[in-house]
């Protein structure tokens, strides 16, 4: 299966990676793409290009748990203004003991 915001391509014709010089490896491979080969359900080989940068090996962060008070809080604060900022999301974080970015 193809992963959402990346390119499937044939082996020696993606344009996303073409290199604009030549890489230090001298394989013509622009240094900041990443290819991986991947077997959908039916056994086709697809070729996937990444950005290097993607850490595709960091585990995911833990979705946050809100309880039910905090959930109330929230939704009332949304419905009132849907943008919380500056001071008043600072208040609501620190009254609900939660960070700016949950809050947000």
């Amino acid at each position: 299966k193809d992963i959402p915001g990346t390119s499937a391509v044939s082996p020696g014709c993606s344009t996303e990676c073409a290199p604009a010089r030549q890489s230090p490896s001298g394989t013509g491979e622009a240094d900041y793409c990443r290819r991986i080969l991947v077997r959908d359900a039916k056994g086709t080989i697809r070729e996937i290009v990444l950005p290097k940068g993607l850490d595709l090996d960091r585990p995911k962060r833990t979705r946050t748990s809100f309880t039910a008070e905090q959930l109330y809080r929230l939704e009332l604060e949304f419905q009132r203004c849907q943008y919380v900022v500056g001071r008043e999301r600072t208040e609501l974080a620190r009254q609900l003991n939660l960070s700016e970015t949950q809050v947000r």
